[in-house]
């Protein structure tokens, strides 16, 4: 009877002294055994019977990923209760929300951060307790709800919790999972989370030794199912970086062979490489580029099958004198599977990957089919899909293009929102099969575009080819009702700062780097080589280079970095007003009260 607890009590059992999960705090590792791990749990299990935390019981957890809220989980499941990850940035607002709609009356917090935030909407929830693991800043606090991590199990005992663990049943509800783009709450049993993870392991073989990091929230379902679950069903190391700051570093010290990601960080992992480049010598950066074109050419004939001895001896050569310590310094070198999260990468950023010997392996999933519902197989060298069905599941496209799927580890909505036919449930992704039963995602339903002309399509496509460039960090394809394309183009501000200072531009801030003259001769470059690849109606006629970064506490990207457009509509109105009006430069009042002047730039 497999659960999430069960699952800790069976490696403690069969492999005590094994790592099962690694944490960096002040720039030192720190290791668990399975044996540590059951004891923080088994410790903080007694403590929350002192709480009343029974089973049905909801406790929220919210914060980033440290041991104490990884021990919180199975600490809670352990009694029966149910947990509600929440993510360590989540506003005001969708902390009330998740608070509500899961009914939980307990929440345990990571520091300042989320207690202050969890302050600001007390009166409007039925929270009763809140645990607090740091309490720094917090001295002169006076809430009788607060309580401190380490007062609570100070007063606990280690006796054994086996069977509590025991009386668990795998259909027992495990999580509620919040999917932001739906606004909805999901609840998933033990069974539906670790069958799906099973999956996913016997599909590519992952064993005990393998190890693999986790420094996206679990707040964000598939990585919750990827990295999280997936390290209890096969024994293998989780690993948590000291923070998103340090994880390149933190990286490099791992080595890890299990790497689970969305596209952004895959796309960070280049970008970051350009802008070392670009700040190199003009030795270093020729050889590179030169390196970088040899490289491709070669791949290119590896994947056409036509790669001589010749081509294998010189990729060798490169490998060992270019990308390789690049591979190193990032720690891609142990890497086995590096599966992406949301949707793909463009081609540029799936081949360059493959290349080097990263293999890439797109997944698709949401809250609602427990993470995933398909996965490229190893091995595979396609940047077009995101590979076929798992077992037990079932994909078709309908009437509408919009992907549709059966499958037999599925989560149940807390809203009431039924988003199923006969059992099929709406995905709100349009996409296609290919002939070998591949699933192509195009997009969001709701995203899709129609020109004037009555041409649609999803933006998604094209916005991957514009961000591909390491000097755009995201972009938004503007051409509901219009004669053409336009597109928001938002710079990224470490390689674009790079190359600024290898050309000599001089500016003082992000602002006005993005309105130098030379910025958008840069990005106009890009979007023409971009244009020669769209077909007539839909090549981008302007462009503005927007004057910052997406926010996500103002809802415009979400958890992993995805453009939310709805939001970005609403915020950048006067942009989206000028572009629609044929206007060649606008005035935005901008949600910091400022007010700012863009250019709207012909191609």
């Amino acid at each position: 009877m497999a659960t999430i607890p069960g699952l800790v009590l069976s490696h403690t059992q069969k492999q005590p002294d094994a790592v099962a999960l690694r944490y960096k705090q002040l720039g030192i590792w720190n290791s668990y055994s399975w044996s540590n791990y059951l004891s923080e749990v088994t410790i903080l299990s007694n403590a929350l019977k002192n709480l009343s935390i029974k089973k049905g019981s909801v406790v929220a957890i919210y914060g980033n990923n440290v041991p104490k809220l990884i021990f919180s989980i199975s600490a809670i499941q352990s009694l029966g209760g149910v947990v509600v990850p929440i993510h360590p940035e989540s506003t005001s607002e969708e902390l009330k929300k998740i608070l509500n709609s899961s009914k939980a009356e307990t929440l345990i917090a990571e520091d300042q951060q989320q207690v202050d935030t969890f302050l600001t909407v007390e009166n409007d929830c039925n929270v009763k307790n809140v645990i607090y693991l740091d309490g720094r800043g917090m001295t002169t606090y006076k809430n009788d709800k607060l309580n401190s991590y380490d007062n609570i199990i100070s007063n606990s005992n280690d006796s054994s919790i086996e069977n509590e663990i025991n009386a668990i049943n795998e259909n027992d509800i495990a999580f509620y999972l919040y999917d932001e783009h739906e606004d909805s709450l999901y609840k998933v049993s033990h069974a539906a989370m670790i069958n799906n993870s099973n999956k996913i392991v016997s599909l590519n073989t992952l064993t005990a030794k393998d190890s693999i990091v986790s420094y996206l929230p679990l707040s964000i379902p598939t990585n919750l199912l990827f990295t999280f679950v997936t390290s209890l069903a096969s024994g293998m190391s989780l690993n948590l970086p000291e923070s998103n700051q340090t994880i390149e570093k933190d990286l490099q010290e791992i080595g890890p062979t299990i790497l689970y990601a969305p596209s952004f960080v895959f796309k960070h992992i280049i970008t970051s490489i350009s802008y070392r480049i670009e700040s190199a010598t003009q030795s270093n950066y020729d050889r590179y580029m030169g390196h970088y074109k040899l490289l491709m050419e070669i791949y290119e004939r590896e994947v056409g099958g036509n790669a001589s001895v010749i081509d294998r001896i010189r990729k060798t050569w490169i490998m060992l004198s270019t990308f390789s310590p690049a591979k190193n310094v990032f720690g891609l070198t142990k890497i086995k599977h590096a599966f992406v999260s949301d949707g793909v990468l463009s081609k540029v950023n799936f081949d360059f990957f493959h290349a080097i010997g990263v293999e890439i392996q797109h997944s698709f999933g949401q809250a609602v089919s427990c993470g995933c519902i398909a996965v490229q197989p190893d091995h595979s060298v396609s940047s077009e899909n995101v590979g076929s069905a798992m077992a037990g599941t079932e994909i078709k496209i309908n009437d509408s293009s919009e992907v549709i799927f059966k499958t037999d580890c599925m989560a149940e909505s807390l809203d009431n929102n039924d988003n199923t036919n006969d059992g099929w449930v709406n995905s709100g992704f349009v996409g296609s099969i290919d002939d070998s039963g591949n699933i192509v995602i195009s997009g969001r339903k709701e995203d899709i575009v129609t020109l004037k002309s009555g041409k649609q399509f999803s933006p998604e496509s094209i916005e991957n080819l514009i961000s591909c460039s390491p000097f755009v960090k995201s972009s938004l394809i503007v051409g509901n009702g219009q004669d053409g394309n336009s597109v928001i183009v938002v710079i990224d501000p470490n390689s674009v700062n790079s190359w600024a200072d290898r050309k000599n531009i001089r500016y003082t801030g992000y602002t006005e780097l993005a309105s130098k003259d030379e910025v958008r001769d840069l990005i106009k470059e890009h979007i023409s080589c971009v244009n020669e690849t769209l077909e007539s109606e839909l090549k981008i006629k302007r462009f503005v280079v927007l004057h910052r970064t997406l926010i996500m506490s103002q809802g415009e990207v979400s958890k992993t970095m995805e453009v939310m457009r709805k939001n970005i509509e609403v915020n950048l109105k006067d942009v989206f007003s000028a572009i629609e009006n044929n206007k060649d430069n606008c005035k935005v009042n901008d949600i910091d009260q400022l007010s700012y002047e863009l250019n709207i730039n012909k191609i």
